[in-house]
């Protein structure tokens, strides 16, 4: 198989409790490792990886039984892609208002900013429902030959 075309794939599947963080983020550490990833491409994935991993605990089995999350990493020499699922109630994303980064503190509405960072430290981001339940989040980072 020709090396550029080769993939890189792994998953771990975890409770979504915040105990469960620290295994979470170092399986993203061994995969941006693996894949020979510059800090900063590394530290972005992680930071967006981190946020939507805390999006699901805090938020998606808020005030339930924590259920499983489960995160995939795919990769080859064009782009890394982190897969997040969950088995929490639907969520849909366009539902968040947009933070303004530039807003004095005291305009700022709660909530939002990490979402903000998803979006801008990754190239592209996709959600989609689960069925019967769960929410799948798709993170994709473009790679260049800096990467």
């Amino acid at each position: 198989m020709d090396a550029a075309r080769e993939v890189d794939a792994d998953e771990i599947v975890c409770e979504a409790r915040r105990e469960s963080l620290a295994d979470l983020l170092a399986f993203i550490d061994r995969a941006c490792a693996r894949a020979a990833l510059d800090a900063n491409t590394a530290f972005d994935i992680r930071l967006a990886t981190e946020e939507a991993v805390m999006n699901v605990i805090e938020h998606g089995y808020a005030g339930g039984t924590p259920g499983p999350i489960t995160l995939r990493i795919r990769h080859d020499a064009q782009q890394l892609v982190v897969t997040v699922e969950d088995d929490a109630p639907y969520f849909d994303p366009s539902t968040i208002r947009p933070a303004d980064p530039d807003a004095p503190l005291e305009r700022r509405s709660v909530g939002g900013l990490g979402w903000h960072f998803v979006t801008q430290l990754m190239d592209q981001t996709r959600h989609e429902r689960r069925h019967p339940h769960g929410n799948r989040l798709t993170l994709v980072k473009r790679l260049t030959p800096d990467s």
